[in-house]
């Protein structure tokens, strides 16, 4: 099964933050934001999750992969253009 996250944005009211990495990687309880809603995903069968990314692409994807590997479940990215420049 595949599940899509939108994780575009700036996260600007989560600066300052937000100001050296993406929200997603924003830590609660411990882990990265982003790591929560994987765990729940793979709880309930999702072997593929699918993210939609734009700011801080690339640490994001270097972030994640570590985790996905350590969940067994294949990270895809959509890389998404800045529609406002």
């Amino acid at each position: 099964m595949k599940a899509v996250i939108l994780v575009g944005g700036y996260g600007t009211r989560l600066r300052p933050l937000t100001l050296t990495q993406p929200k997603p990687l924003v830590e609660f309880a411990n882990k990265p934001m982003m790591l929560h809603q994987m765990e729940a995903l793979v709880a309930v069968g999702v072997d593929t999750v699918i993210l939609a990314v734009s700011y801080r692409a690339e640490l994001l994807e270097q972030q994640m992969k570590q985790h996905a590997d350590q969940l067994g479940t294949l990270c895809q990215y959509f890389f998404s253009l800045d529609v406002f420049q």
